[in-house]
C-alpha cells in the first residue's frame, strides 16, 4: 500500500469521526427524531427544488419520526463503516477485500446523506451548502480511489 493511499485513509478516518460526532449528538440528545418534523416544515417552505419540496411535504414531514431515526442511525452506521473500513485497510496486513467493501459502503452512505442534506438545507446558508458539497466530493473521490486501487 503506497503513501498516497494511506493518506486518503487517514482523511477518511477524520471524515468518519465527523459522521460519528454528528450521529452521537443526535442519538444522545434524544430529541432529534421528535423535532425533525418542525424543522423540515420550516425549511421546506423556501426550498428551491420543487420536487424535493414536494417530497419533504408529502413523505418526509408526515413520517418525520421514521426519517429522524433513519438519519441518526444512517449517520452512525456510515461513521462506523468509514472508520472501521479505513482502520482495517491501514492496519490489517492480510486480505484487504473486507476493508474495501466496508469503506466503500460507508462512503456511498455518506454521499447519499450529504446529497439529501444539501437538497434539504443547502440553500439556507453558505456553510451548510459548502460543507455538504465538500464532504460529498471527498466521499466521491474516495469511491474513485477505492475502485481504482481494486483493479
Amino acid at each position: 500500500m503506497d503513501i498516497f493511499f494511506k493518506g486518503f485513509l487517514i482523511i477518511y478516518l477524520i471524515l468518519g469521526g465527523t459522521w460519528l460526532r454528528s450521529s452521537l449528538g443526535k442519538i444522545t440528545g434524544g430529541k432529534f427524531a421528535d423535532s425533525l418534523g418542525d424543522l423540515l416544515a420550516k425549511m421546506s417552505q423556501n426550498n428551491p427544488y420543487p420536487w424535493f419540496k414536494s417530497f419533504l411535504q408529502t413523505v418526509a414531514i408526515p413520517n418525520s419520526k421514521i426519517f429522524g431515526s433513519l438519519t441518526m442511525w444512517g449517520e452512525f452506521l456510515t461513521a462506523l463503516a468509514i472508520i472501521f473500513g479505513s482502520a482495517y485497510l491501514l492496519f490489517y496486513k492480510g486480505d484487504q477485500r473486507l476493508g474495501f467493501i466496508v469503506l466503500l459502503l460507508g462512503l456511498l452512505g455518506g454521499m447519499f446523506l450529504n446529497a439529501i442534506f444539501y437538497l434539504g438545507f443547502g440553500y439556507s446558508n453558505i456553510s451548510t451548502e459548502s460543507l455538504n458539497l465538500l464532504m460529498f466530493l471527498v466521499e466521491l473521490v474516495g469511491v474513485g480511489v477505492l475502485l481504482f486501487s481494486i483493479r
